[in-house]
């Protein structure tokens, strides 16, 4: 299969697929964090990689270097792996995949990736994803889906966050790999989280938590959620922390906090109106937050 290589033959009952691509739809890495805490609480073994080469611009998405215990250094180039999970009781079992959004040749890509899900057996993708909204990091996390499955459909009407299409605009690839998906035959079901849009690069633990409740409903799975309660506590307390510095970023969290409770269910807009310099707010609390990790690091070392 070109650009595709196995590390085995793949089963065949891998009739769902679980996917998150980083980058533009991957705000507070919260899908490519919900994907990642799958694999390690399923123990799914990697199936398959995608090679880099064709796809990537390696001055945009570099290589890593890192030292061995031996003192030798591995160079690891961006990942764009599946797993396999088989459930082990009869149940069709599940392909997960998780990448960095390529940077060229998405027709290409797409069509290797999909080749891989039909081989696996694959009848429906679940996509994961998150934008940045006007969302406050005080308020639980807002996820809304939508899916070309009735079935399906129904489940999310019945959950309060089925959504149907409205977005015109510029896209990603887990759009492209899905338009193409379904004129294969395959149903889809996406989910999206949002993400506050003043803390762009800033992991959001919350988000992960929201985006792995739903998935997790939706695939009658459960997974450990134990250690997230602590680590959303600490993120929001940073946050906290981080806000009260400035006024202006006071106000404008209130404001965010006005517009989410009187949205009362219904989805607020983008982002909120205004003159805030958002960019500049954005980088402070991110300076601020990557100021408390680095200096925990520092305390624990």
């Amino acid at each position: 299969m070109d650009h595709v290589d196995f590390d085995r033959e793949p089963p065949a009952n891998l009739a769902t697929m679980v996917m998150a691509f980083g980058g533009w739809i991957d705000a507070g890495q919260a899908a490519t964090g919900a994907l990642r805490h799958l694999v390690r609480d399923l123990s799914a073994a990697r199936l398959a990689w995608i090679d880099p080469e064709e796809f990537f611009v390696f001055t945009q998405e570099r290589p890593d270097v890192r030292l061995r215990a031996d003192g030798d250094r591995d160079i690891h180039w961006p990942r764009s792996e599946f797993f396999a999970w088989q459930a082990g009781d009869g149940r069709d079992g599940l392909l997960l995949f998780c990448g960095p959004e390529p940077h060229q040749k998405w027709r290409t890509y797409t069509k290797a990736f999909l080749d891989v899900a039909e081989r696996c057996g694959v009848r429906r993708i679940v996509s994961l994803g998150a934008l940045l909204a006007g969302a406050p990091h005080t308020r639980p996390v807002r996820v809304t889906a939508r899916s070309t499955d009735p079935a399906s459909r129904a489940l999310l009407e019945a959950w309060g966050i089925y959504r149907p299409p409205s977005y015109e605009g510029p896209t990603g690839i887990s759009t492209v790999v899905l338009d193409a998906a379904e004129r294969r035959g395959m149903a889809h079901v996406g989910l999206m989280g949002q993400a506050p849009h003043y803390l762009q690069n800033a992991e959001n633990p919350a988000a992960v938590q929201a985006l792995l409740t739903y998935v997790a409903r939706l695939l009658h799975l459960n997974p450990d959620m134990s250690h997230f309660a602590e680590a959303i506590q600490d993120f929001r307390t940073q946050c906290d922390q981080a806000v009260a510095r400035n006024r202006a970023t006071r106000e404008h969290v209130r404001q965010l906090e006005q517009e989410y409770d009187a949205a009362a269910g219904e989805e607020p807009r983008t982002l909120p109106q205004g003159e805030l310099d958002s960019e500049k707010l954005m980088r402070e609390v991110e300076d601020f937050l990557r100021g408390q990790r680095e200096g925990g690091a520092e305390g624990s070392s």
